[in-house]
């Protein structure tokens, strides 16, 4: 059985011979071993009597949100990439539970995305700021990175291309400016790109205009694979839109209400339920909102509406996210996938609650997860199958 390496939350996960084992990412481990030691350290500062006598006591600071952005196999080795208060980096964990896990390159100026090695090279997507990334290199051996791509646009989910391994796959998104030239919050359709690493040759692979085509990958024999979801998402049906209006309108009516009374009064016309020293609380209400290779997702309402459907379990990820095989006529792999991998076997996918492989002889499911956004199969893309 090929092993396939996802994450799941801040956890490394690995599917094997022996069943699912979980690995704890070390660099997410020391930041916040650190974090802990430095806030035991001013405690004192904004607690006890002193700190409540001086009216500057505080509440105990949250503890910093730590991500994997992506996952990959190297030399047998898990290569990663993370984020964890304010920094990013990658490194590579050994499967075997005793062996230390090595740093690759770390920065606190710019977010490492995604990750896909080849030989001692790996493949990134990097970002500097809220709007746009650019795809390059980054050398596990003497820890340089090099970026291919500038300018505005959102370039991510670099990869080398399994038939042209001097090219990299990506896709590619133009981010929306207003007349100011602030961001619109609005990117172009996703486009796939592919650079010839050695003339820098640029080409556009496939995108027409209405739906975004993302994250790319070959297999041996050329195929091109990648997902494709609409720019936009079904709404509701008219009817509805009109039966509620006078509800969407009391709401719209009681917010502006309420700001203005937490502006002008100071106070609020809610009690909102866990209120009081801990000034985190009453922030969790968009808890199940996430953005998903760049793209917001409401979790909650995603999953309700996917347990509607009856052919199997669902994730979070919208069933209008479809993993497509390009070509003459394209063919639709899956429904409802936000991240897959290309292995000897099958291809393997996630709905961010369940990985799955699909072969010849139809969909198992592998895995339950709490929240996989990144997997991927230790073995090289080889065969064109027949699904």
């Amino acid at each position: 059985m090929e092993r396939i390496a996802f994450s799941d939350e801040a956890r490394i996960g690995m599917i094997g011979e022996t069943g699912t084992v979980y690995f704890e990412s070390e660099a997410i481990a020391r930041y916040r071993e650190y974090e802990n030691s430095r806030r035991r350290s001013d405690e004192w500062k904004i607690s006890g009597e002193g700190a409540r006598f001086r009216g500057d006591a505080a509440a105990p600071a949250e503890r910093a949100d730590a991500y994997l952005n992506g996952v990959a196999w190297q030399d047998g080795k898990i290569v990663y990439a993370y984020s964890v208060g304010g920094t990013s980096g990658v490194c590579r964990k050994p499967t075997d539970p005793k062996a230390r896990e090595e740093h690759i390159f770390s920065a606190s100026d710019r977010e490492v995305l995604s990750v896909h090695p080849m030989g001692e090279l790996i493949a990134v997507t990097v970002r500097a700021d809220d709007v746009t990334a650019q795809v390059g290199i980054l050398n596990a051996q003497t820890s340089e990175l090099s970026t291919f791509t500038e300018g505005d646009a959102r370039d991510a989910n670099a990869v080398f291309d399994a038939a042209r391994p001097a090219c990299l796959l990506f896709d590619s998104a133009g981010a929306g400016r207003t007349a100011d030239g602030s961001f619109s919050g609005k990117y172009a359709p996703a486009v796939i790109m592919r650079l010839d690493r050695e003339t820098l040759a640029l080409e556009q692979v496939c995108g027409d205009g209405k739906n975004a085509y993302v994250k790319p990958q070959t297999d041996a024999q050329g195929n091109l694979y990648c997902i494709r979801r609409p720019e936009k998402e079904r709404g509701g049906s008219l009817f509805l839109d009109i039966v509620l209006f006078p509800f969407r309108l009391l709401k719209a009516f009681f917010g502006l209400l309420q700001a203005f009374t937490v502006i002008f009064g100071k106070t609020s016309l809610i009690t909102e339920t866990g209120s009081g020293d801990n000034p985190a609380r009453g922030r969790k209400q968009d808890a199940r909102k996430l953005f998903v290779d760049g793209r917001l997702i409401d979790a909650a309402k995603e999953e309700k509406r996917n347990k509607k459907r009856k052919d199997r379990a669902y994730g979070f990820i919208p069933a209008s996210w479809k993993l497509v095989k390009l070509g003459e006529k394209e063919e639709v792999i899956a429904r409802g996938v936000c991240d897959y991998c290309i292995g000897r076997e099958g291809v393997y996918y996630t709905d961010g609650r369940h990985i799955y492989r699909r072969d010849g002889s139809g969909e198992q499911k592998l895995a339950d997860t709490k929240c996989c956004l990144s997997l991927a199969v230790e073995t090289a893309a080889a065969a064109d199958f027949d699904f």
